[in-house]
């Protein structure tokens, strides 16, 4: 095998949730596998989503009719974590194997690196950013597992003025990590609440709190602030912040053909939940096979071997929504130039 090419940065995109997932649980496959450079894509939703970590319930966290009628799209992170609306956000991606960078060794060493990083590159645009070593917030009474992602920060979040502007969660594999992080660009990130399975009562002392804890750049500067021109100037920065220099990249045929597949199980998993089959066997074996992706029990080639085998593959219907899903707008760094998220 050649001696693969340093980190490699993806053009910045704003695709579906489940093309997004796709993408990076493709690219941790193939990096795993020593087939694919360390990885960064900086990122944007369209349709704005909601994720869900890992170990999640959307049928007990979320108002899923809500949720679908405010249509917002759907999708379980590989990575843990709280629920988080991707709406008017930016996220980014970091996929590397232990061994790529000492910072790489450890979860806790990792983490606080990519934050200072992120902190630092929100700073130098104007955003006057820093780490916070995590504080105890008031949660609602009864407070369950739904509470929104940034009700709350823990150690190496990035805040401003003690209010979290980031959130970030992070998977590890035996040799390999992916983190995600999500910076709240507008206030849409707000709406959550409405998502949330609670009482109607209850949605104004969410809100309340997650206002207290939480804060966008558009809050921070004072006017709204463009997605397009924030993630031309945030990716050179996070490499910069990283270490590494500014190399483009492209996916390789294996990736496209995996994040393909997934995608397609991530969007029949999204009707199973919203239409209450995940009771059902069909609902059990898309979710099963999801935990399975998520879990990376298989990588690579087996991932799509089982997709296959599973009989996911979506009807013409899904497979026309992922031809037009991958039409989305890719945008070339040099095309965001003068340009006048997640």
């Amino acid at each position: 095998m050649l001696p693969l090419p340093s980190w490699r940065f993806l053009e910045v995109g704003a695709f579906s949730g489940a093309r997004n997932m796709a993408l990076d649980e493709a690219i941790l496959a193939e990096v795993e596998a020593g087939r694919s450079p360390p990885t960064v894509r900086v990122y944007g939703w369209n349709p704005s989503c909601l994720s869900l970590g890992h170990s999640q319930d959307p049928a007990t966290e979320l108002d899923l009719p809500r949720v679908r009628e405010m249509g917002h799209g759907l999708v379980l992170r590989a990575t843990g974590g709280r629920a988080v609306l991707h709406a008017g956000e930016l996220t980014y991606s970091v996929i590397a194997p232990a061994n790529a960078a000492p910072w790489c060794a450890s979860q806790s060493l990792s983490y606080a690196f990519i934050s200072r990083a992120v902190a630092a590159a929100l700073a130098d645009g104007g955003f006057g950013t820093a780490l916070d070593r995590g504080y105890p917030v008031e949660k609602p009474a009864a407070a369950r597992a739904m509470t929104p992602c940034f009700s709350s920060t823990a150690r190496s979040e990035v805040v401003w003025n003690g209010r979290k502007v980031v959130g970030s969660a992070q998977r590890r594999l035996r040799d390999c990590f992916l983190q995600h992080g999500s910076v709240l660009v507008s206030e849409a990130h707000r709406d959550i609440v409405s998502c949330l399975k609670l009482e109607e009562g209850r949605r104004g002392e969410y809100l309340r709190i997650l206002d207290a804890n939480a804060v966008s750049l558009q809050a921070i500067a004072g006017h709204a602030v463009d997605w397009f021109s924030l993630a031309e100037g945030f990716l050179p920065r996070l490499a910069q912040g990283l270490g590494m220099p500014l190399h483009f990249g492209r996916l390789t045929g294996r990736e496209e053909d995996l994040a393909r597949d997934l995608e397609t199980a991530k969007l029949r998993l999204q009707e199973d939940i919203f239409d209450g089959r995940t009771g059902s066997p069909a609902g059990q074996m898309s979710r099963g096979l999801e935990r399975q992706i998520n879990g990376h029990e298989t990588t690579g080639d087996k991932i799509g071997a089982a997709i296959r085998a599973g009989g996911v593959l979506t009807p013409a219907g899904f497979e026309n929504g992922r031809k037009a899903g991958k039409a989305d707008a890719l945008v070339p760094a040099a095309g965001l130039r003068g340009a006048a998220h997640a």
